[in-house]
């Protein structure tokens, strides 16, 4: 057998098993946790600012039999249906981007009847315009909805690896922008986890459209930079092994990716337990595990690797300076292992004025995990945003 594939096999069977043991640790760690009531964040390390920037928690019951009984019946499941009842069924108006490096860029539109803001739509590693399949439901109708696959994800074509960076996405975004809003429409940008660092990207590079055309933004399970030293919630020593080991195997899956790639199956069963663990808290249907397994199992071996590069050094802290004045919305879930709840803290404390909503108890996936959470905070920024423009239209 070829020794890089060995290798890389090796390395991935021994990322699922750490993630094996990680869960086991988690959960019994977990056993006697309770989150608080609503409540504003008064850590002392905090200052106290306005409205805007409460820190929410949803309420859960301390019994734990009570728990288990409602467990698959509460109302984060009874407002969701599964993966099997459609998702990724439902498409806008196709419309293709073509960026200035010649990539084209899939994305459809969903027009509004009545006029109001564009909503786009911008997700994650190894994701596609998919995976907001809730949010598409929730927001349909209240404002214009457009959804793209960033390049080399879903159906939009690639580059090269020299352009698997974050600012390049940045630039994709501004592309996408100018080719789907009409000019003098207010845009609002919904990113998660790599689209969320896509806004902060579109912000440092492109601040002239942003002051002029960007009304909102919301930042979903992402992060202003510091991935390099990412422990992906595994327990000691593990762990502590992460950020030296994690990086070896993408190099090595990155040069045998064509190899990987003629490989789905294997590549799906290796994944799958590996989706389960980072992308998702307690307690998943099975069906969206899969379909997230799916979409990365879609997405070539240089595109990930390539991208998980630029993560090690990304750093946007300072560009989170040009949103202070746009209303913005920060989520995150108390249990994401990609992009910890210390990160949308970070950015939080960077934007005084933003919303910082934690979810207890959720993953990475807040849009699959949390969808009436999700969908409930961005019908309230539109409102916001709406209520902004009124006051302001009638001074």
């Amino acid at each position: 057998m070829d020794v890089g594939r060995a290798v890389t096999r090796a390395a991935l069977a021994g990322l699922a098993a750490g993630t094996v043991l990680g869960v086991a640790a988690r959960r019994r760690r977990s056993a006697t946790r309770t989150e608080p009531d609503v409540h504003r964040d008064r850590s002392p390390t905090r200052t106290e600012p306005d409205a805007r920037r409460d820190h929410v928690h949803a309420r859960t019951e301390p019994d734990a039999r009570r728990d288990r009984s409602r467990a698959r019946t509460g109302p984060r499941y009874r407002d969701r249906p599964s993966a099997g009842a459609g998702l990724s069924g439902r498409r806008g108006r196709p419309v293709t981007v073509t960026t200035d490096d010649g990539v084209r860029l899939a994305a459809d539109v969903e027009e509004a009847a009545s006029p109001g803001p564009v909503v786009i739509f911008i997700h994650g590693w190894v994701m596609n315009r998919h995976c907001w399949h809730f949010q598409r439901e929730a927001l349909a109708g209240r404002a214009t909805l457009v959804f793209y696959d960033q390049r080399g994800h879903g159906d939009s074509s690639a580059g090269t690896l020299d352009a698997c960076t974050v600012d390049r996405l940045g630039d994709d975004l501004a592309a996408v922008i100018e080719a789907t809003v009409p000019e003098g429409t207010p845009v609002v940008l919904v990113g998660h986890s790599m689209g969320g660092m896509t806004v902060m990207a579109f912000a440092a590079r492109h601040p002239g459209t942003l002051a002029a055309r960007v009304a909102g933004v919301a930042l979903l399970s992402t992060s202003p930079g510091g991935l390099r030293d990412s422990t992906f919630g595994l327990p000691w020593p593990l762990g502590r092994l992460a950020p030296r080991f994690t990086p070896v195997v993408f190099e090595r899956m990155l040069a045998r990716g064509a190899l990987i790639d003629r490989r789905p199956a294997l590549r799906s069963r290796t994944n799958l337990p590996v989706t389960r663990y980072v992308a998702f808290g307690p307690r998943a249907p099975r069906e969206h595990v899969r379909f997230v397994s799916a979409m990365a199992v879609a997405t070539p071996t240089e595109v990930m690797a390539g991208f998980f590069r630029a993560f090690l050094v990304h750093d946007k802290l300072a560009a989170l300076a040009a949103l202070e004045p746009v209303e913005t919305l920060v989520m995150v879930g108390d249990r994401d292992r990609l992009t910890p709840a210390e990160h949308s803290r970070r950015i939080a404390a960077a934007l005084p004025g933003a919303r910082l909503v934690v979810l207890p108890g959720a993953g990475h996936m807040i849009g699959l995990e949390r969808p009436a959470d999700v969908g409930r905070e961005l019908t309230a920024l539109l409102d916001r945003i709406a209520a902004g423009r009124a006051g302001r239209s009638g001074r």
